[in-house]
C-alpha cells in the first residue's frame, strides 16, 4: 500500500522543467476505516508558472494514490523504491493530455525554493460591470482574478488558474474626484467577487463616474480605472443593465 504520510513526494519530467510537490499529513480514516491521506499544500511547476493545488480529495488504491482537485487530476503509481510514475491531467480546458512524471528525491532547501517562488504571480483582472444605471436602480459589478502563469488568457466562467483571497477595492467617483462610494472584499474559490451599490434619486447628480479597480494578492497588484454613467432619471430602470 502506498505509504505517503507525513510525506513530501516530489515528482519531476525527463527534461526538469515540470516539478509536482505534494505535502502529505497525518492521514485520517473514513467511516468504513479506510485510509485517507491529507495534502497540506501542493504544487504544479512548469517553467515560471505555478499551479496551486487546494482542496483536493485524495485516495489510496493499493500501491497507487490519487489527487483531484478543481483544477488537477493526478494518479501516482507506485514503483520500487517508494517512487511513483505520475500522470498529471489539467483540468479546465478542453485537452486532457497527461504529463507525466517521476518521483525523484529533493534537498529540503529545493523543495522550499519551490514553494516560495509561488508568492507573486501575475494577475489578470476581469471585471464586468453595468455601463449605465437609472435612479432608484443598482450599480453591480462583478471582478474574476487570475493567475497569468497558469491561465494566461481566462474567460470570465472559468476556473482554472483563479486565485482565492485576493484583496478587492473598488472606488466609485466623479471626475474632481469626489467619492461616491467604496466596495471591497475578497475573493472566494473560484476566484470571484461581486458588489453593487443603490443609486437614489437625486442623492447622486446624473453623469459619468470613474470606476477605479484595484486587486492585490501577496506582493502582486493590479489596477484599472473604468467609467459608467448614471442617468438623473428613473424610467426604465430595470433595463438599465
Amino acid at each position: 500500500m502506498a505509504d505517503i504520510e507525513n510525506k513530501n513526494i516530489i515528482a519531476e519530467s525527463e527534461d526538469g522543467q515540470i516539478i509536482l510537490s505534494l505535502e502529505f499529513g497525518d492521514n485520517q480514516f473514513s467511516k468504513f476505516d479506510r485510509i485517507v491521506p491529507t495534502l497540506q499544500s501542493g504544487l504544479l511547476v512548469f517553467g515560471d508558472s505555478i499551479l496551486e493545488i487546494k482542496d483536493a480529495r485524495t485516495k489510496i488504491m493499493g500501491n497507487s494514490f490519487v489527487v483531484h482537485s478543481e483544477n488537477i487530476l493526478i494518479y501516482a503509481q507506485g514503483l520500487e523504491n517508494e517512487s511513483y510514475l505520475v500522470n498529471s491531467y489539467l483540468l479546465g480546458g478542453n485537452q486532457l493530455d497527461p504529463i507525466k512524471l517521476v518521483s525523484v528525491p529533493i534537498k529540503q532547501e529545493e523543495y522550499s525554493d519551490i514553494k516560495d517562488s509561488s508568492s507573486s504571480p501575475e494577475l489578470i483582472v476581469l471585471i464586468q460591470q453595468d455601463i449605465k444605471t437609472f435612479w432608484n436602480d443598482t450599480y453591480d459589478i462583478e471582478i474574476k482574478v487570475f493567475d497569468k502563469s497558469i491561465n494566461p488568457n481566462p474567460q470570465f466562467y472559468q476556473s482554472l488558474g483563479a486565485i482565492n483571497q485576493a484583496e478587492i477595492n473598488v472606488t466609485l467617483k466623479d471626475f474632481e474626484g469626489n467619492e461616491l462610494t467604496k466596495l471591497s472584499g475578497q475573493t472566494n474559490s473560484k476566484g470571484f467577487w461581486n458588489d453593487d451599490y443603490f443609486v437614489y434619486q437625486n442623492l447622486v447628480s446624473g453623469g459619468t463616474y470613474l470606476v477605479e479597480v484595484d486587486v492585490s494578492y501577496l506582493e502582486s497588484n493590479n489596477s484599472q480605472t473604468l467609467e459608467t454613467f448614471i442617468i438623473s432619471d428613473t424610467r426604465d430602470a430595470k433595463s438599465s443593465n
